[in-house]
């Protein structure tokens, strides 16, 4: 049962409500009306466990929704104003990787008898762009057939819809990895259907390190000794092109607050995401960094230290590099705010990564810097994924 007690929400300087309370038992649904701003929307973000309420307490089934929030998650669907789906992806996509995301297998026939029971016969394999408004939202709705929950806040659901559809339910599963990786699926998915945004990184290290050897002339004691860094500094800068882009589409469509409210934690659905943008501005650094290394001089085992470097510190900068973008999330002029946040975060990566293939070209050995690359790695992988789910849940507040 969700029970409300004297719940109050207040918006900067203004009280929306104060005093509300209501019970809704099993089989019960409650209709929510009243005039434009006067917090509807506030009211079921605040039942979801998106936002927080000046007083008063919300609970499930006699319990706080606070106090076990990830147990009250996998019983809750919530469905808000936005369409929460990737115009690049068809709508069996959409609909298979958010039911990973609740943690659901949805078999192709299942997906497609799902979209069928919401009017989209025949539009499945249709990237969603060229679906109108109203399909878009049937896209959504349709994952009320792929997920059982106990409690659905639906805000709006039947908005651009003429007639409304009928919902059903199937049966969930709770599968936390595989949730995970559909976030990494997806966001693959998505940037080989936007492949301008990762060849612009490419080329930006590509042209940013070409520069340097044309500029200084064929010294080859002069590029050895300067290699590192530059590389280094290219790499830095190439991964930071994408940073603002990391939440900023799942912000603006409604699958954040969809993420926020899935039954897996949301730290690894952060982790996917991370992974999967290193997957995309990372490792291909790393790929062309031994070809790059070629115009200053360096010999293989220096090229060696450099790949290893990299594979090291490459992650870390798009965790650290995510905890930047969650902060920023929604701010104006949130890219300069981003780079002045994350840079001086980036220096021990850079020092570390650039000196030790200057210590191997020495004769020094690299061992040293590479264990602090490591033990920056293990730190990063630890609790980038924390802070930002802490920003992240900041951000939708």
């Amino acid at each position: 049962m969700l029970r409300v007690s004297d719940l109050s929400c207040v918006r900067g300087d203004r009280s929306l409500f104060t005093g509300v309370q209501f019970a809704v038992e099993p089989g019960q649904w409650l209709h929510v009306r009243g005039a434009n701003g006067c917090g509807k929307t506030s009211l079921l973000r605040l039942l979801a466990g998106l936002s927080q309420p000046a007083h008063g307490e919300i609970s499930w089934d006699g319990e706080p929704v606070g106090r076990d929030g990830q147990a009250f998650r996998s019983e809750l669907l919530y469905l808000g104003h936005h369409a929460a789906v990737k115009e690049e992806l068809t709508a069996i996509e959409n609909l298979q990787l958010a039911s990973e995301l609740d943690g659901v297998e949805l078999t192709r026939a299942e997906a497609v008898d799902a979209l069928k029971r919401f009017g989209l016969q025949g539009r499945e394999d249709l990237p969603v762009r060229f679906l109108s408004a109203g399909q878009k939202r049937r896209v959504l709705l349709a994952r009320l057939v792929a997920r059982k929950a106990r409690l659905w806040i639906l805000d709006e659901p039947f908005t651009a819809l003429q007639p409304p559809a009928d919902s059903h339910r199937r049966r969930q599963g709770t599968r936390p990895v595989k949730a995970m990786l559909a976030v990494m699926r997806r966001d693959l998915l998505l940037a080989m259907r936007r492949k301008t945004e990762v060849l612009t990184a490419l080329f930006f290290f590509v042209i940013v390190t070409s520069l340097f050897p044309l500029g200084i002339g064929p010294e080859p004691a002069l590029l050895r000794k300067i290699a590192p860094g530059v590389l280094w500094v290219g790499a830095l800068l190439a991964t930071m092109l994408g940073l603002q882009r990391m939440f900023a589409a799942d912000h603006a469509d409604g699958t954040l607050e969809q993420m926020v409210l899935s039954p897996t934690p949301l730290g690894l659905l952060v982790a996917g995401k991370n992974a999967a943008h290193w997957l995309l501005s990372g490792l291909p650094l790393v790929v062309l960094a031994p070809l790059l290394g070629m115009q200053f001089d360096l010999d293989a085992e220096a090229l060696g230290v450099l790949i290893l470097g990299l594979l090291l510190g490459t992650p870390v900068l798009s965790l650290v590099g995510s905890i930047g973008a969650a902060l920023t999330l929604g701010v104006r002029g949130g890219g300069v705010l981003l780079s002045l946040l994350v840079l001086p975060l980036y220096i021990p990566t850079l020092i570390f990564g650039a000196g030790a293939v200057q210590a191997h070209i020495s004769g020094q050995g690299a061992g040293g810097h590479l264990s602090l690359l490591a033990a920056l790695l293990a730190l990063a992988v630890f609790f980038a994924p924390w802070a930002t789910t802490a920003a992240l849940r900041i951000a939708l507040e």
